[in-house]
């Protein structure tokens, strides 16, 4: 609420020589200044989140804006602020009835926090010029009032089967081994095989698709945090551990990139009383695991990563390996397994 002053009445005062008294005691004085209250109000929409998945349109109300009488308004700016966000504050504009572009605020949302489909709450600085009409003519002034609560789901985001790991490995000029994420929900796990052939260094970067570098999945991309093995290498992502195979958990979702050091590969199973487990040998050559004479059978056995039941391999056919799959009863004394996706869209495994 505003009080605006919009005009005073000029007087003038002139005083005659004459016999007559005055009575310096009472002076004359000014009218009071005309002035006017200014009153706006601003509030959230709506109780609870905004869905913006649920939105039919291209717009939608975030705010509920009451003007002052007569007044008219241009674009009204909503700067949004939230706990924890990559931004301090982002900007996004409002029509005079508080309706915002929904592409605007599935921007705002997912690149002050991330792309997950979930409730964030922020709260914001509204503000916008007016021009009133006044007691002795019109008047521009700036309102602004600060509004909490507002709460906002983004639209789920669609993400593609797979992103591509491309580096020093395959001398930057190669995709082939890839993520996946079956459940749609931008988790992509697997594993990947880093090395460094050309003395580049053990670096690399992943594709969305392969062999294109547009919206590059770089270590910048990580704003949730780049966690295990794998570190920040200045835009390129760096193997920490060096040459070797690491198991990868990529969520584009949550913007994070945890990668686990494969030490050991290894089968367990019935036939050593699943313990003591025997392990593999990598072949750089074929990307593969591999193992002769492990004594395998047909009661059970599985492979697992590091001695550790966190990751284990299994599947209901060998053609398709998941992490805590069945157990496998392929029998024979060769056994090859290839995690890397390279030449297939599944982790697979050969049983001669």
């Amino acid at each position: 609420m505003k009080k605006i002053l919009f005009g005073l009445s000029a007087l003038a005062l002139f005083a005659a020589c004459t016999e007559d008294y005055t009575d310096w005691a009472q002076p004359q004085s000014n009218a009071a200044v005309p002035t006017k209250t200014v009153v706006w109000t601003v509030a959230a929409a709506q109780q609870g989140a905004i869905a913006l998945d649920d939105i039919q349109g291209e717009t939608v109300k975030l705010l509920n804006i009451t003007l002052p009488e007569g007044a008219t308004a241009g674009d009204i700016n909503v700067k949004l602020t939230g706990e924890g966000t990559t931004y301090d504050d982002y900007n996004i504009t409002a029509d005079a009835s508080g309706n915002v572009a929904v592409a605007d605020l599935q921007k705002a949302v997912t690149e002050m926090y991330t792309i997950e489909a979930v409730e964030r709450t922020f709260n914001a600085l509204v503000s916008t010029d007016v021009v009133v009409k006044g007691v002795e003519g019109d008047a521009a002034i700036r309102l602004q009032q600060n509004v909490s609560g507002i709460s906002v789901i983004p639209q789920k985001p669609q993400f593609s089967p797979f992103v591509y790991f491309i580096g020093a490995t395959d001398g930057w000029s190669k995709a082939e081994q890839k993520l996946a994420c079956p459940g749609g929900d931008g988790l992509y796990t697997g594993f990947v095989y880093c090395a460094d052939p050309n003395g580049w260094g053990v670096e690399f970067k992943f594709q969305r698709v392969a062999g294109s570098w547009d919206n590059e999945i770089n270590s910048g991309t990580f704003t949730g945090g780049i966690t295990g093995d794998f570190a920040d290498g200045g835009g390129n992502i760096k193997a920490a551990a060096g040459v070797g195979v690491y198991y990868v958990e990529l969520d584009l979702a949550k913007a994070t990139l945890k990668a686990t050091f494969v030490q050991t590969m290894s089968l367990i199973g019935d036939f050593n009383s699943w313990s003591g487990d025997v392990d593999m040998t990598w072949n750089d050559v074929d990307f593969c695991y591999e193992v002769t004479n492990p004594g395998i059978t047909a009661s059970g056995w599985k492979f697992r990563v590091n001695h550790d039941w966190g990751n284990n391999l299994g599947g209901k056919t060998l053609t398709d390996l998941t992490n805590g799959g069945d157990n496998l009863s392929a029998v024979g004394n060769t056994v090859k397994l290839y995690p890397t996706r390279r030449d297939s869209d599944k982790i697979y495994c050969t049983v001669e």
